[in-house]
């Protein structure tokens, strides 16, 4: 049975004969049930689900982070999802050998603000790393996020309010599973009020002391 929200012109929610009908990000969805598949899946399908499959694992951790750095990256989509559409197309990488995501290619945060011209990080003191940046157009109130991936272990830690930008460095405590670990790292920017972010930059692979 099926549901019609907003009369004979609105869209409706459940199941009425072969569809369903949804209400998703703002928008009525109706799709058709799925066939039973009688083929079985070729090598290239299966390669593809992997990768995809790959793609979401690796981001799965950095699930908080990407809620801020992808908000309102498309009208229909953001968070998780927007940042799955754009790593996919732009930073899962194929060769004969099969699939793998390149870090230095991904980005966790994704706006129109300018990033920094340039930026660097390093562990100077123990269970920390030092951002430091320069350039770049800000706003007063614009702050850096930070974010510190150790993606052989699948943890991660980060800062989406950090220092404000027009500091132009900060130090993040790590919390100590990252001790003697090599992470990557990335940094971005974001309006107090959360409505405009930088892309994300990656700073490279850091070992933290």
């Amino acid at each position: 049975m099926a549901i019609i929200k907003n009369g004979i012109l609105g869209g409706f929610r459940g199941k009425a004969g072969t569809v369903v009908g949804y209400h998703l990000n703002g928008q009525d969805i109706i799709r058709g049930l799925a066939n039973e598949r009688s083929k079985p899946f070729t090598e290239k399908e299966l390669a593809n689900q992997q990768a995809f499959g790959d793609l979401q694992l690796w981001l799965k951790p950095l699930t908080v982070f990407l809620r801020v750095g992808f908000q309102d990256y498309a009208p229909t989509f953001q968070g998780f999802v927007a940042a799955k559409s754009y790593n996919s197309k732009n930073a899962l990488v194929r060769d004969d050998a099969g699939a793998y995501i390149d870090p230095a290619l991904a980005l966790v945060s994704f706006g129109d603000q300018e990033p920094a011209l340039t930026a660097s990080a390093v562990s100077e003191t123990e269970n920390s790393i030092t951002f430091n940046w320069e350039g770049g157009k800000c706003e007063s109130d614009d702050r850096a996020m930070f974010l510190v991936y150790d993606i052989a272990g699948g943890k991660a830690d980060y800062d989406t309010g950090a220092v404000k930008r027009r500091m132009k460095t900060g130090i993040f405590k790590l919390n100590e599973d990252f001790s003697g670990k090599a992470v990557h790292v990335y940094l971005a920017f974001v309006a107090e009020d959360r409505k405009r972010r930088s892309n994300s930059q990656y700073l490279g692979i850091v070992n933290v002391l």
